[in-house]
């Protein structure tokens, strides 16, 4: 269990839930006292959420934890977003600083999308979406916000006729890659390439596959993407300083839906 992806699991659990069980109630108290679970015995945390420790337990293993000890240092470890969204800079800005760190911000934004943009190779669409109208299977894989967007991929192809699977959890994500089958296209988001070494048993599986691959990062050296022998890198970002590559992660992707859409749709 990776135990970054504890919050985003339970987000989706209640995001996913249309019926409002039990669990669906449970999820809902933990995201809201979420801070406090560390600090907690489970007798105290089964008084939050007004159900016996004995659901707290079923609970958590239904999630994917052992056990709710497993759970708590989960919790525990889960970054704050000052140590994974903004540089030093921005967490010890005050009200004074904002005009200034916001127009630093779009400044970069817009300079990430014109760097895409002048990275764009037009054969390299081609082929691209070439993988994509051809393959059978298709793969979007990717951490956290990475999902979100692919799913808005997904929707989108979906309107093109041509459906492609996304992998969310881990748990997903291997067994997604197990059932490809040998020559498959796999997209992976992973701006700073930190895809490749926390699901190194994917990325192993892929090889065996021998799928093409299509690398939407800023970080074209990123060793194990040469491993692969069908490889497109697309660059989408030259910085990531403030989460300002999610902005031009996004306009890669429409970039690629619309070239799909004006070649392989009419």
């Amino acid at each position: 269990m990776d135990t970054n992806s504890v919050l985003s699991i339970l987000l989706r659990y209640v995001n996913g839930q249309y019926k409002k069980d039990t669990n669906y109630d449970i999820a809902l108290a933990l995201l809201t006292h979420y801070s406090e679970i560390p600090k907690k015995t489970i007798n105290e945390i089964s008084d939050l959420c007004y159900v016996s420790p004995a659901s707290i337990s079923r609970f958590v293993k239904l999630i994917g934890f052992h056990s709710f000890q497993e759970f708590k240092n989960a919790c525990l470890n889960t970054l704050d977003i000052s140590k994974t969204d903004y540089s030093p800079k921005v967490i010890k800005a005050n009200k004074n600083d904002v005009k200034e760190i916001l127009q630093h911000y779009t400044n970069r934004v817009i300079s990430n999308i014109q760097f895409s943009y002048d990275h764009l190779d037009f054969e390299q669409l081609d082929r691209i979406c070439s993988y994509i109208h051809d393959s059978d299977d298709v793969l979007i894989l990717g951490l956290e916000f990475s999902t979100l967007l692919a799913q808005h991929v997904q929707n989108r192809f979906a309107l093109m006729n041509k459906y492609i699977s996304v992998a969310i959890s881990n748990e997903e994500q291997l067994e997604s890659a197990h059932a490809l089958k040998e020559g498959s296209t796999v997209i992976i988001l992973s701006v700073e390439g930190g895809y490749f070494y926390r699901h190194n048993e994917v990325i192993q599986i892929l090889l065996e596959k021998k799928v093409k691959l299509v690398v939407l990062t800023m970080n074209e050296h990123q060793k194990m993407i040469n491993e692969f022998i069908d490889r497109e890198v697309i660059l989408c970002s030259q910085d990531n300083t403030n989460t300002e590559s999610r902005i031009s992660l996004l306009y890669t992707l429409e970039i690629i839906i619309m070239y799909y859409c004006i070649y392989f749709t009419y």
